[in-house]
């Protein structure tokens, strides 16, 4: 088996000749797989997007960096966007749970791949105290293991103040009351780490 690496991209190729060609008369097979998905302990993959909130649409020239978010603790809420019924209900159940959910020194973003403008609407609409962030052609999503298809799915990440995962919950149901109790722990957690 070969192992080629580049450019974030993973290829494996057969050694065997009959593999590598796919069998008689087919083509050469080959995967391609993605950066492994982020794991808890490891260094959070870079998130560098475009934001609004209720306020408007953020300064092009500073978009949201998770890189200056350092020293706090973010949590990453990744949802399919604008259309999907469960998005409304996490970013409502995030506004009206802040304080006892997050407290001080933890910082909320949701991703999506919605335009800016569509970001803010909602923001506005469900009077959202963090920032929206416009993920259009699904990069950071991928870097989080966050896409299926081309959909992206509800996944939430806590990356502690060191900037490494310190939770990952691709399971995460909006309307159980068990995914905040785990958040919440999972926050907990993190704020007791240096």
């Amino acid at each position: 088996m070969k192992l080629l690496v580049g450019l974030g991209l993973v290829v494996l190729g057969a050694t065997n000749p009959l593999l590598a060609q796919g069998g008689a008369g087919k083509p050469p097979s080959v995967r391609l797989a993605l950066e492994d998905p982020p794991r808890v302990g490891r260094l959070a993959p870079a998130v560098v997007l475009p934001y609004a909130t209720a306020a408007g649409i953020g300064p092009a020239d500073q978009p949201f960096a998770l890189g200056k978010e350092l020293g706090n603790i973010v949590v990453l809420a990744f949802c399919p966007g604008r259309s999907a019924p469960d998005c409304a209900a996490v970013w409502q159940a995030f506004r009206t749970r802040a304080d006892s959910l997050f407290g001080a020194g933890v910082v909320v973003v949701g991703v999506t791949p919605d335009s800016l403008v569509s970001q803010q609407r909602t923001a506005q609409e469900l009077e959202l105290p963090f920032k929206l962030l416009s993920d259009a052609d699904r990069t950071v999503s991928r870097r989080y293991a966050a896409v299926s298809g081309k959909q992206v799915r509800r996944v939430i990440v806590v990356v502690g103040r060191d900037g490494r995962v310190r939770y990952v919950n691709s399971t995460f149901a909006p309307l159980d009351p068990e995914s905040y109790i785990h958040l919440a722990a999972a926050i907990a957690a993190a704020k007791e780490r240096p």
